[in-house]
């Protein structure tokens, strides 16, 4: 992707998390981006088209970001460890895009571009899903339903951050992925003998 189209979907993130979709502006998105309104268009047919690559490019980019940071040989304790501490830090490195993956009303969008945030979304939890599973598979889970269990940990990862984000002296960031992963370890994990 060009330097152009990155400052464009950075710009349209930051715009549709002040503003929602609907009363964000390609005009606002465009002299945020610090390009001419005719040049979202040539990129991004619709304000639409524009919120879906902002969505699916960024959510796709986190996961490669955790992807990478997990492949490693170790326990899994210390992988779920890890998954918590990269969820956290970029969810809230890239607040702004989760927060309009997760909260935004998307009523009166296009139907191709409502099912492709949900493809995404769905693809987040997937992607957690299948890292739960190694676990799982290694002894260290117990038999529950890893859909579920995934979508219980991105809902605590979003309400931890968002908590932290108005109470930063109370809910430090290394308190909350302590919290986060003394919770899922002592609810989820058997003991090994």
């Amino acid at each position: 992707m060009n330097l152009k189209k990155k400052k464009i979907l950075a710009a349209a993130i930051a715009v549709f998390s002040k503003k929602g979709f609907h009363q964000a502006t390609m005009e606002e998105i465009a002299q945020a981006a610090g390009v001419a309104k005719g040049t979202l268009y040539y990129n991004y047919t619709s304000k639409s088209a524009l919120f879906r690559a902002a969505v699916t490019d960024g959510i796709e980019a986190i996961i490669e970001q955790i992807r990478e940071a997990l492949s490693s040989d170790l326990p899994f304790h210390q992988h779920l460890r890890k998954l918590v501490e990269h969820n956290i830090a970029l969810y809230l490195k890239y607040s702004d895009l989760t927060r309009i993956v997760f909260n935004e009303l998307t009523s009166g969008m296009d139907e191709q571009v409502l099912k492709e945030i949900e493809r995404v979304r769905e693809r987040y939890v997937d992607f957690i899903s299948d890292q739960l599973r190694v676990g799982q598979e290694q002894g260290y889970l117990r038999p529950v339903d890893l859909k579920l269990a995934a979508v219980g940990l991105v809902g605590l990862v979003e309400n931890l951050c968002a908590y932290h984000l108005k109470n930063p002296r109370q809910a430090t960031r290394k308190k909350v992925v302590e919290h986060l992963y003394t919770l899922l370890s002592r609810g989820l994990c058997e003991e090994k003998a």
